[in-house]
């Protein structure tokens, strides 16, 4: 009973859904009496223990389909399998998190009542051990993120600032243009309703790994890595434009990271940038000397 414990408060401790799968595997393997164990997620690669040739023989199977997922079981509840053709005449197969946990024995007979309440509580901790891990990152992604826009606050920007490059690494500063009138006119609620189809619109504009940050009422941050500083400015003319679509125009100052000075320093220069485009008439780009 105590190494059931052990392994079980491994399994509800892990700190990665990485971390999870190994330890199942093993705690699968070991509580029961295996010979090998392994799971067969749809995405990521196997995890097996035990006999590996033989474990990666039992894999390829489960890859192929066997044992076959017509037959009508509780996916709940672990039911025995066999893989005769393996050499393991007796096996027990459940799934967590919709991915094939499986472990046989070259034994056959091994698994009866004891190692399957085993091998039960393994599969409970696991799927418990999951939901924790992903209500975790949930609650890490609120505590990131703006909550009427969705994109990441101050405190990430703030990180990723910190990683800035410099000659590679440009920061987009960003002001809607008028935004009180939109409030004073309309209502908060239209101005929300604004802000939310501006972040869309600025977010379809961007590449894959650009971010954009809301870092104050009606001010946002782009941070980009790039090749030259024209894509500098070929990125901010894109937002732009995007903006003018959305009907929420805005003011952009840019700057690229020179080598003399911190990611802080840069968004200075890129805010002294925007200040300019304010003064030029608004809704246009200026780029940091």
């Amino acid at each position: 009973m105590g190494l059931a414990l052990e392994h079980a408060l491994g399994i509800s401790t892990a700190a990665t859904e990485d971390e999870l799968v190994t330890r199942m595997v093993e705690a699968a393997g070991r509580l029961t009496g295996a010979t090998v164990a392994c799971t067969v997620p749809d995405a990521g690669p196997p995890r097996t223990w035990g006999d590996g040739p033989v474990a990666q023989r039992l894999v390829a199977a489960i890859s192929a389909g066997e044992p076959s997922r017509d037959q009508p079981y509780d996916p709940a509840e672990p039911h025995r399998v066999e893989f005769p053709h393996l050499g393991l005449p007796d096996g027990l197969y459940a799934l967590v998190g919709g991915a094939p946990l499986v472990v046989a024995s070259v034994q056959p007979d091994r698994f009866g009542p004891p190692a399957q309440r085993l091998f039960g509580l393994v599969v409970a901790h696991a799927e418990a051990g999951r939901a924790r891990l992903r209500e975790l990152a949930q609650l890490a992604r609120r505590a990131d993120s703006d909550p009427l826009t969705g994109v990441r606050h101050y405190r990430p920007f703030e990180e990723r600032l910190a990683t800035s490059i410099p000659g590679r690494t440009a920061v987009i500063a960003i002001d809607v243009d008028n935004f009180k009138q939109i409030n004073d006119s309309h209502g908060h609620q239209a101005g929300d309703a604004a802000l939310v189809s501006l972040v869309g619109a600025l977010s379809r504009a961007l590449r894959g790994d650009d971010h954009i940050y809301r870092i104050g009422g009606d001010e946002f941050a782009v941070v980009i890595e790039v090749a030259t500083a024209a894509e500098v400015t070929t990125i901010s003319r894109r937002l732009l434009r995007a903006a003018r679509r959305a009907g929420c125009p805005i003011s952009i100052g840019a700057a690229l990271r020179s080598p003399q000075e911190t990611g802080r320093e840069t968004l200075l220069r890129a805010d002294r940038a925007l200040y300019q485009a304010k003064l030029a008439g608004r809704n246009t780009i200026r780029l940091a000397a």
